[in-house]
């Protein structure tokens, strides 16, 4: 490992590895594809779009299978590399022509690399990141993983993608995830922009409009649209899935596309709420598919993907008694590592800090004191999404010459910002609202507009502007960082560490108690969280809190 470290850290082998990665991805999602999601039955177009996809749903593919893996065995083994590498040659050899078809894709990676030269590290890798992750490349699935951290029982599905992307302790590969992704979206709105379809170019330029406006505005701009993020922070990634799934509910709405489309839909949805709670939202869009449109409830390559979101659900079951964390009605209270009021003073906890940052989650919040910081805070970002929506009815308005917008499209909009309002009103999670509101406030645009524009015009103004957008989503000091590059590197740095034996095995604590700073060391023991080891099943073992009435003491 020394050895690929020293090489690694070679800016051109990084690059080198950056690309090879995403052409596994791309490889492996082809697989996937042709497997479990395509029918028979599809036009060219279509084709050619869900070509686009295929690095997102080999992303897909590769957390869950190593989310398979993980009940059974820890996941930095060779075999589970050989596993994988043995897939890729396959789809490769089986498959290569396709690479022909990624060439904006491509490009589109090599603008967002340049993301890469100061992206920086979220505290909230050493907080819970790399500790849940540790776990995950050494051993199989721990029950009652939360008793030691609690932060540690919503596990995201990027905890197993981002597990096997460590590189000692370089991490850039983690963020490479995120780019891979956001080029994904890219490459999609491309090809509606370029589309024969009045639609899908519609959707294309209310994307292109947002990402326009997001470099303008009060306090710098800032209004809803895609953005890089710290890594390890899953603010850009799930904000750039749940667009994704919008997408993709757009495209298969107006072109009823009842198999591949759908069976798509279903598998994005799945990786989308994998990935944060909040994604169950987008659930409402497959209601909206089977009444409006008669979608079947469930198709039989769609099964695969319900079992998949079941198998989830039972991991967090394992991690913390409960089917999502920290939702405290879905805690199942009998197992022997339920620990009593602990998902309900987390979650508290979060709805507290992010109305009021520094509060507990005991604190009762005074409305006043809310609205103070909101305004304070965030009052700028919703004056910069109005602005674009207002921006994006007078477009619509001007070309139409009407108002097409309904009651539902108003009370859908005010109901999703009350739900952002009361949840979690801060920016970073503010986007997914306020991507879709924009597309609910346009929906009846996008399909009774005619824009004729020729291709010379798209070409002349619309693919420049695309071009423009991508590069705005990277930091200005990232591209000045250029100039004087001489490493591409992601270094947590650990804090010190002292050694101390609890029963049978070894934790690790924090120098000067220093919370939950654990780092990529797993046994981390911080006094208020002491746990005992208790083996249970066939070698599996759980984590016993030492005081069970911690969360129930915090109450009191």
């Amino acid at each position: 490992m020394e050895l690929l470290y020293t090489y690694l850290n070679n800016n051109l082998l990084i690059i080198f590895f950056y690309f090879l990665l995403s052409i596994f991805f791309i490889f492996i999602g082809k697989l996937f594809f042709d497997f479990f999601i395509k029918s028979q039955n599809e036009n060219e177009e279509m084709i050619q779009i869900y070509k686009s996809f295929y690095p997102l749903i080999g992303i897909f593919f590769f957390g869950n299978v190593l989310l398979i893996f993980n009940f059974f065995t820890g996941l930095n083994k060779i075999p589970i590399f050989l596993f994988f590498l043995i897939l890729f040659l396959f789809s490769l050899f089986k498959n290569f022509k396709i690479l022909s078809d990624y060439k904006l894709y491509f490009f589109n990676l090599t603008i967002l690399l340049i993301s890469a030269t100061n992206i920086g590290i979220s505290k909230d890798a050493n907080l819970y990141h790399l500790q849940n992750q540790a776990w995950l490349r050494d051993e199989k699935i721990v029950f009652g993983l939360s008793n030691i951290n609690p932060y540690l029982g919503y596990s995201s599905i990027f905890e197993y993608i981002n597990s096997l992307l460590w590189i000692e302790n370089n991490f850039i590969f983690v963020h490479f995830v995120t780019l891979y992704i956001i080029a994904c979206i890219f490459d999609i709105i491309f090809k509606f922009i370029l589309s024969d379809s009045n639609y899908l170019n519609n959707v294309g330029y209310v994307f292109l409009i947002i990402g326009l406006l997001d470099n303008f505005g009060f306090s710098g701009g800032r209004n809803g649209f895609l953005f890089l993020q710290e890594t390890f922070k899953y603010d850009q990634i799930f904000s750039s899935l749940f667009l994704t799934t919008l997408i993709l509910f757009l495209l298969i709405y107006k072109f009823s596309d009842k198999e591949t489309g759908f069976n798509l839909f279903f598998f994005i949805t799945v990786f989308t709420v994998q990935t944060r709670f909040t994604g169950h939202i987008i659930f409402l869009l497959f209601l909206f598919l089977i009444i409006n449109k008669k979608f079947p409830l469930i198709t039989k390559k769609s099964v695969v993907s319900v079992f998949l979101y079941l198998l989830f659900v039972f991991k967090n079951f394992l991690y913390s008694s409960c089917l999502w964390f920290p939702v405290s009605f879905t805690c199942i209270k009998f197992v022997p590592w339920h620990q009593p009021k602990q998902a309900e003073f987390i979650s508290n906890l979060l709805l507290n800090t992010n109305k009021l940052p520094n509060s507990n989650a005991t604190d009762v919040i005074p409305f006043e004191d809310f609205m103070n910081e909101f305004l304070n805070t965030q009052i700028d970002y919703v004056l910069n999404f109005l602005v674009t929506l207002f921006v994006i009815i007078t477009f619509f308005l001007i070309i139409s010459k009407k108002l097409m917008i309904n009651i539902t499209q108003i009370f859908g909009s005010v109901l999703l910002f009350l739900v952002w309002i009361y949840l979690a009103p801060t920016y970073r999670f503010g986007v997914p609202f306020f991507l879709s509101i924009y597309f609910t406030i346009s929906f009846l645009y996008l399909d009774k507009v005619k824009i004729n524009f020729s291709k010379n015009i798209k070409n002349l103004i619309f693919v420049p502007l695309y071009f423009f957008v991508i590069v705005a989503i990277i930091r200005g000091d990232s591209i000045l960082e250029l100039r004087s590059l001489s490493d591409i590197s992601l270094v947590v740095e650990q804090k010190e560490i002292e050694f101390v034996s609890v029963d049978d095995f070894w934790w690790i604590s924090p120098t000067n108690n220093d919370g939950y700073l654990c780092g990529t060391y797993k046994y981390c023991y911080v006094e208020k969280f002491k746990s005992k080891k208790v083996l249970y099943l066939n070698d599996y073992f759980y984590f016993d809190p030492i005081n069970k009435n911690h969360y129930i003491d915090e109450f009191s």
